[in-house]
């Protein structure tokens, strides 16, 4: 049995084990717990019973997340969009102009028809041959955007950040930002030493001691299911200047922070080495993203994506589709058990969500920020993920400036400007270059190796200008190697 399970999810062969698989599993769901408390909250408001959301959430995440782990081979857990959930809530069912406010029943077709939308989309191979045209320094901004993303998540979680400030740390109530600082410094500590489970352990001991303290160990544990918010949806009397906006947003942010999640939770996990790498298995998570809208829709939920707190579970190990089936069969139990998970408390899971965003930071250095027609979308995609709480919204920004600053920056402005400037000076423009090199006498074996670039700046009307690396005219190897530090005028009177 253990042998054909591994043949299957090819765990072996990407590295990992069962036991591994189903501890990231675990961990996966413990850390996406909090949304059993959350989702009913902000579902309840525009008038769903949260009794139902809890169900209709089960349901939802279990569904979807087998599709992407029994036909995908991913470790994704597929989860509701708290950002959609709200914008279900707030932006159409108590939006500020009440005339153009929906019932629960037509926000809920809406969800469903964007989930057909989605479906169709996916099957279709639209979405994965698209992405292979989002450029590399995007799909990078994406990974680290997230990563800022869950940060900023994981200190509003452990209330240490309040209304965009740091709060006051020294009061009363401050104990809960202690607990989940100590929290990060352990989990810190157990990853540093590649302990197994750490994270898990840290999710468990900060959600045990807070129950501790505040004396709030949970009451009940076993709940029967109630569902009775089942195909309530109403799709009569549709008005397409508000259902058409509507329907849109649900489909574009899903689709764009399920492509983005695709990538850069793949590159966590090992499954593609470079962004421009196309994901296996990964059309099934989109699949699983319009199948469990759907169901989501039936069940009274807001839509399903991927959930980008299953970071979590990748970094303990989880590599497979096992790890996402681990999940899955949790979220059923939680039909049965949602007391007890849903009484885990969002400070438990603040520690790891910083210490993921933390460790999403590395591809940094694989942006070629010198280059401003790179550096601008890639930091536009990565700020605004953080601030605006919204991955779509990083991505947007990041390849519609793409577009533009392409657009202003093209081969054809370069000609432009060379004609209409005087060329007869820029030929006579001082170059000025600052190369690094080792003292004189210094062999080859102990002088920068031979990739070493030094930057050069160029002197011109404007100034000194950088951004272009190498040796310099006509500098050899053997001459960085014999020549000192020195400051050489390059031009047409040397």
């Amino acid at each position: 049995m253990a042998d054909a399970i591994d043949d299957y999810f090819k765990i072996t062969e990407r590295g990992s084990s069962i036991s591994t698989e189903i501890r990231a599993g675990l961990t996966s769901f413990l850390t996406l717990s909090y949304l059993l408390l959350v989702n009913p909250k902000v579902m309840g408001e525009a008038g769903i019973p949260k009794e139902d959301v809890v169900t209709g959430t089960c349901i939802s995440c279990c569904l979807s997340t087998i599709i992407v782990g029994l036909f995908g081979n991913l470790p994704f857990v597929m989860a509701p969009g708290l950002g959609l959930s709200a914008f279900f809530t707030y932006g159409l069912v108590h939006r500020a102009d009440p005339t153009t406010a929906v019932s629960w029943q037509k926000a809920i077709a809406y969800v469903g028809i964007s989930g057909v939308a989605m479906l169709l989309l996916s099957i279709t191979f639209l979405v994965e041959r698209s992405m292979k045209y989002v450029p590399n320094h995007i799909k990078l901004g994406t990974i680290i955007g997230i990563g800022m993303l869950l940060a900023c998540i994981g200190f509003e979680s452990a209330n240490l950040i309040k209304d965009g400030q740091i709060a006051n740390m020294f009061d009363s109530s401050s104990w809960e930002i202690w607990l989940s600082l100590g929290g990060l410094m352990a989990v810190g500590t157990l990853s540093h030493y590649n302990v197994k489970g750490g994270i898990l352990i840290g999710v468990v001991g900060v959600a045990v001691i807070y129950w501790a303290a505040t004396s709030s160990f949970p009451t009940s544990i076993v709940a029967m299911p109630v569902e009775g918010s089942f195909l309530k949806f109403d799709i009569s009397d549709f008005n397409p200047s508000i259902g058409l906006p509507a329907i849109a947003t649900f489909l574009l942010v899903a689709l764009f922070d399920c492509s983005g999640c695709l990538v850069g939770l793949s590159m966590k996990a090992g499954l593609i080495t470079n962004v421009a790498e196309s994901v296996p298995g990964g059309t099934w998570a989109l699949v699983a993203s319009g199948a469990g809208t759907m169901i989501a829709a039936c069940t009274g939920c807001s839509p399903i994506i991927i959930a980008v707190e299953c970071t979590a579970g990748i970094l303990e190990g989880g590599k497979t589709g096992l790890t996402a089936l681990t999940a899955a069969f949790l979220f059923a139990l939680s039909l049965f058990f949602s007391p007890l998970f849903g009484a885990v408390p969002a400070i438990a899971s603040a520690p790891v969500l910083i210490l993921i965003g933390s460790m999403m930071m590395r591809e940094v250095g694989q942006i070629e920020w010198a280059e401003t027609r790179v550096a601008l979308p890639a930091f536009l995609t990565i700020s605004l993920m953080p601030l605006s709480h919204s991955i779509s919204n990083g991505v947007w920004f990041g390849l519609g400036s793409t577009i533009l600053i392409g657009l202003s920056t093209h081969k054809c402005w370069d000609r432009l400007f060379k004609l209409c400037g005087d060329s007869e000076e820029e030929e006579h423009n001082a170059h000025v270059s600052f190369r690094v090199m080792t003292p004189t006498g210094s062999s080859p074996a102990t002088r920068p190796n031979a990739g070493f670039r030094a930057p050069i700046f160029t002197q011109s009307r404007g100034g000194l200008s950088g951004g272009r690396y190498g040796r310099g005219r006509g500098a050899s190897d053997e001459e960085d190697a014999t020549r000192p530090l020195m400051m050489t005028g390059e031009g047409d009177g040397d």
